[in-house]
């Protein structure tokens, strides 16, 4: 039998958006690869590799492209262009 006090944490919890820091609240098929998005690991870029290399644009080429990358409701689009 449930105390009042723990009922009323399991309730609160019902509607709780998950923890995105905390692994448990993870998918479980993302938690074993927690370790690959440890913050510490994102404060300095990785070492210069031999196949590290510069990507040189052309002058002609434009500076944007008007592209979307998904469709977007009327009202979005609209928002988007003013």
């Amino acid at each position: 039998m449930e105390t009042k006090d723990q009922q009323e944490q399991d309730n609160s919890e019902i509607g709780k958006e998950p923890d995105k820091m905390n692994p448990e609240d993870l998918p479980k098929y993302i938690q074993p690869f927690t370790h690959l998005f440890n913050k510490k690991k994102f404060e300095k870029l990785p070492e210069r590799r031999e196949w590290d290399h510069e990507i040189n644009l052309m002058e002609e080429a434009p500076r944007e492209l008007n592209a979307k990358a998904y469709m977007m409701t009327l009202k979005e689009e609209e928002a988007l262009n003013q």
